[in-house]
């Protein structure tokens, strides 16, 4: 179980506040993969998009799970699938990490977010990020060559 810098908070109960999860104090690892399993609430991707994004500038929740479905399982008070909670959670790391690194600073992040990158193919991080789970681990690879210092 990984341990955030400068706490005793896992990875994973970081993670699982940042999507508004509840009882995130207590969710580790294996925890967190059961909430997959089982399914995030629906209203898990307006939380994680409203973190990084409160207006919708950029990103809204109908840009991860698609408009139809999201509110269908609003409506009906269903969680997401798996797979729609998976891509959620890719995505949940993605702007985490971001925040971390850019110390909070929303702009500097949403500046990070939205400027195409050349070892993105010319993609914006977000676009690249909502698109699949495999995009989102693109960009964690992008994000930890910054962390390390490595020119990007």
């Amino acid at each position: 179980m990984a341990v955030a810098h400068g706490t005793s908070q896992s990875e994973a109960s970081r993670i699982a506040q940042f999507m508004g999860l509840p009882r995130w104090q207590r969710i580790d690892d294996l925890g967190l993969v059961a909430s997959v399993q089982k399914g995030f609430p629906a209203k898990t991707a307006t939380t994680v998009a409203r973190r990084i994004d409160p207006d919708g500038r950029f990103l809204k929740a109908t840009d991860i799970i698609p408009k139809s479905t999201l509110h269908r399982r609003e409506k009906d008070n269903k969680p997401l699938t798996q797979d729609e909670s998976e891509k959620v959670l890719a995505l949940s790391r993605v702007l985490s990490e971001v925040l971390r690194i850019y110390h909070a600073d929303s702009i500097q992040s949403s500046v990070f977010l939205e400027r195409a990158h050349r070892m993105l193919g010319g993609r914006s991080p977000i676009a690249l990020a909502t698109e699949s789970i495999a995009g989102a681990a693109l960009v964690m690879k992008l994000l930890a060559r910054l962390d390390a210092g490595v020119a990007v």
